[in-house]
């Protein structure tokens, strides 16, 4: 897939393919549009090209995330993650489904607002398990959102008998 993609960049091209490169991410103009929270651009662009919400984003060379990478996510994830909260909400007008694993992709948004979309339609983590998302906040270093889960999903006496256990 990578030779493919290499072969289609002309010598002229080598300077678009070095600067999306450095830059690290899907280079779809479908992602563009997300990223960008360009809604009208967008809702254009969905209807043009007759893209199901339901879609997953196709995998690019010049993608670096590892999440997104591995996880290969859906157009309301893809969302999620980047904090567009108006073509989430758009997503979410459109019946599509809102799944436990926003959570992650909302965690690393760090956008206040995603948290309390996801609160406010009642959609709780997989297996209601905040330490996840407590686990991935810690990780991104969002000390605000993790702040958030420890005071309002975590049972503070359960967490400092299991990060005593932790450390025996």
């Amino acid at each position: 897939m990578i030779e493919e993609k290499l072969k289609e960049y002309t010598k002229s091209g080598q300077e678009i393919f070095n600067q999306t490169r450095k830059i690290g991410e899907n280079d779809s103009r479908l992602c563009k549009l997300i990223r960008q929270d360009s809604i009208e651009e967008f809702v254009s662009y969905v209807n043009k090209e007759n893209i199901s919400f339901s879609s997953r984003i196709k995998l690019s060379i010049f993608e670096t995330n590892s999440l997104l990478i591995k996880r290969n996510p859906t157009l309301i994830e893809y969302a999620a993650f980047f904090g567009s909260i108006q073509i989430f909400q758009y997503l979410k007008v459109n019946n599509v489904e809102l799944k436990p694993s926003l959570w992650i992709y909302a965690i690393h948004s760090n956008n206040p607002e995603m948290i309390q979309i996801l609160e406010t339609n009642n959609v709780k983590p997989q297996g209601e398990n905040y330490k996840k998302c407590l686990k991935e906040s810690i990780k991104c270093h969002h000390n605000e959102i993790t702040q958030y889960i420890l005071c309002n999903f975590i049972d503070g006496d359960e967490m400092k008998i299991e990060s005593e256990k932790s450390f025996d």
